[in-house]
């Protein structure tokens, strides 16, 4: 009875539950390991449905669950967070959901279904603000544009960002969000992707929401983010569905921001009526950064994370990590962790051991996508005509998902053009990519094949 009390009371409090299992972290493990890579975690959701730890990026949360689970769960258990409950690591915010107490007996049943909630605040938490996001030629007129729309000097109501993935166009839209809600606290931005705005559209069909979810999104919203919106891409329902709530946004004269990696003009089965709505915002591409614009992201982020290392090193993965600033920024997470867990210090050598791993340097091999396919069908024994087919045996989809996971990592080719190299589609190519990295922190032997194909990929160039 006490234990259930006290996991109730856990649920109920997530953020005390896991300042408690912080406290019994810290000590159970060493003060360096603690700091590292216990003390960033922070907690996005509680409830029956189990607990969600976010971290800064992939990289940082496959260590943490590769070394430090155990103790994780441990910990858990001893605050009251029942061990059957499962416990997952996300990079990004989810809005906070809090567990409340039982109902009393004789109550009234519970509401029926019902919208999620409108408030996403938690996602738009201070890692993300236009203070902290690296200004350089490649980003300067989205920074301005969003920074205006921020303060109604943009002439517009509509932005639309543009970029490959990991060069800040979320960073910017975040930070956008948390702008307006420093500034008028009572404004309701909504925060969301269009795969989350399909879902949810889905449930209120599903469950008869139409006209609260409609309510919700053209008469409460004062601020609509909407990111990765070539998801929407072949869905006329919800394409329908947003156009007409766009219409009511902009008649109401509310704040709209998109992303995507296409321009709307670009975004494939994409009807009409909403390209011509995205296509009258303001479009503001994203390029990838210079060097001395990648220089100064590795400068902030070392100096944000107390991390002292010699200006050449950061040259060095300056010059080398060229295309993806989560990859420049997981260079210097890779780069720290190795020093303190191995106790050396940082230099040139180390540096160019983190990018090998990585799959830096071969970036100025001219690894190609044609020769990541052909590695990969030399391995698995499979010709190009059927690694490209839709096919769909467990080979098959193996020897994909690593073909994928090896060209998004070894070349500077966008996940689009990778996808269409391995007969997928964009985002078939990014779903490969994060089901693989789940597979990957759970089984050993598939990291293993995964390093010798990487390795054998690196010594054949």
């Amino acid at each position: 009875m006490e234990a259930s009390k006290t996991s109730s009371d856990a649920l109920s409090c997530p953020e005390k539950l896991w300042g408690l299992a912080k406290t019994k972290l810290a000590a159970m493990l060493p003060s360096g390991s603690y700091n590292t890579w216990i003390e960033p975690l922070k907690i996005s959701r509680s409830g029956e449905d189990g607990l969600a730890l976010v971290g800064p990026n992939p990289f940082f949360i496959d260590w943490v669950k590769s070394h430090f689970l155990k103790e994780l769960g441990t910990a858990l258990s001893a605050v009251g967070f029942e061990s059957s409950v499962p416990l997952e690591f996300i990079t990004v915010w989810e809005p906070l959901e809090v567990a409340g107490p039982p109902a009393p007996a004789g109550a009234a049943p519970a509401a029926g279904p019902s919208l999620p909630a409108a408030s996403l605040l938690p996602r738009l938490s201070d890692r993300f603000t236009f203070g902290n996001f690296v200004v350089g030629d490649s980003n300067r007129f989205a920074h301005s544009a969003a920074q205006a729309l921020a303060t109604d000097d943009l002439g517009a109501d509509a932005l639309f960002i543009t970029s490959d993935h990991g060069l800040g166009k979320s960073h910017l839209s975040l930070a956008l969000g948390r702008a307006f809600q420093q500034a008028k606290p009572h404004l309701q931005v909504f925060y969301l992707t269009a795969e989350e705005f399909t879902n949810e559209m889905t449930h209120a069909l599903k469950h008869g929401l139409m006209e609260e979810f409609k309510t919700k999104y053209r008469q409460t919203c004062d601020v609509l983010v909407l990111e990765e919106v070539q998801f929407l891409a072949g869905k006329e329902k919800i394409q329908a569905e947003l156009s007409f709530t766009l219409d009511c946004l902009e008649e109401r004269g509310r704040k709209i921001v998109f992303t995507s990696p296409q321009e709307p003009k670009a975004i494939p089965r994409l009807g009409s009526s909403l390209r011509s709505r995205l296509g009258s915002a303001i479009l503001s591409p994203i390029s990838p950064p210079d060097t001395e614009t990648r220089l100064n992201i590795l400068l902030q982020k070392a100096k944000a994370g107390n991390f002292k290392v010699a200006r050449g090193v950061l040259e060095y993965l300056a010059e080398r990590v060229t295309t993806d600033v989560r990859q420049l920024e997981s260079s210097l997470v890779s780069l720290k962790a190795k020093s303190q867990l191995l106790g050396r210090q940082v230099d040139l050598d180390m540096a160019r051991e983190v990018l090998t791993h990585m799959g830096g340097e071969a970036r100025e091999s001219g690894l190609t996508l044609l020769a990541v396919r052909a590695h990969i069908g030399r391995h698995y024994q499979l010709e190009a005509e059927e690694i490209t087919s839709r096919g769909r045996t467990a080979r098959l989809n193996e020897a994909r998902s690593m073909g994928i996971f090896l060209a998004h990592q070894l070349t500077p080719r966008t996940l689009e053009e990778i996808g269409q190299a391995f007969g997928r589609s964009h985002s078939s190519a990014i779903y490969a990519c994060h089901k693989l990295e789940e597979r990957l922190s759970k089984d050993p032997k598939l990291a293993g094949r995964l390093d010798f194909l990487r390795r054998k990929l690196l010594e054949e160039q």
